[in-house]
């Protein structure tokens, strides 16, 4: 029998996040901008400057360094599911991605597995 594991500690998601070791900025349309922490095929997680109005916000931008070879940007329709205030004024928020094309869908696949990738290359760097 396997053991069972705590509601604390189950992965609620229904996609793995990918963590974002690279500095990724996210715009949201006349509202400001941000950068990414994390991300999956479902959603984001990302750090905002104040002032952000996060009711009033359904899209955000993910701009691609030119590294990633994933065009300049990759617009995503959705919805914020939570929101928490830090000191100094800076929210950080999860973002739940909304009816996403089979080819938005592609690039965020792609984005997780090149992220995932050059982590891997970090870390062995650091080992030799």
């Amino acid at each position: 029998m396997l053991p069972l594991k705590s509601s604390a500690t189950a992965e609620r998601r229904a996609a793995p996040r990918q963590a974002v070791t690279y500095r990724l900025d996210v715009v949201a349309p006349d509202a400001g901008s941000g950068f990414l922490l994390d991300v999956s095929t479902t959603g984001l997680r990302a750090r905002f400057k104040p002032g952000l109005d996060v009711g009033s916000i359904q899209s955000l931008r993910i701009e691609f360094p030119r590294w990633l070879e994933l065009g300049k940007w990759l617009d995503v329709n959705g919805r914020f599911v939570w929101v928490r205030a830090h000191e100094g004024g800076v929210t950080e928020a999860g973002f739940a991605f909304d009816g996403l094309s089979r080819k938005s869908e592609g690039v965020l696949e792609v984005l997780i597995q090149r992220l995932s990738e050059a982590r891997l290359e970090d870390e062995a760097d650091v080992v030799r």
